[in-house]
């Protein structure tokens, strides 16, 4: 069993919109990530495409919407 770090794009999708974000690319843009990452992090778990959010990821939602670790993400338990 391992954790992972998982998105809530809902929430992330939520905040864009509030904050005029219109695309994925922008969104990139502003948290410093390319925009290959945050569609990646977007798609479902059991996608083979997706990625788990990583740090630069993270720090960089956190501080584009000024906001705490749980609005925007979760730690899933998964089997190995």
């Amino acid at each position: 069993m391992k954790r992972v770090i998982r998105l809530k794009v809902k929430e992330l999708m939520k905040a864009q919109i509030d904050r005029d974000i219109p695309t994925d690319a922008a969104l990139a843009k502003r948290i410093g990530v390319s925009p290959s990452q945050v569609w990646r992090a977007k798609l479902p778990p059991d996608d083979d495409r997706h990625n788990a959010p990583g740090v630069q990821f993270i720090a960089g939602v956190l501080g584009a919407f000024d906001s705490n670790f749980e609005k925007f993400f979760f730690v899933e338990v998964v089997s190995e």
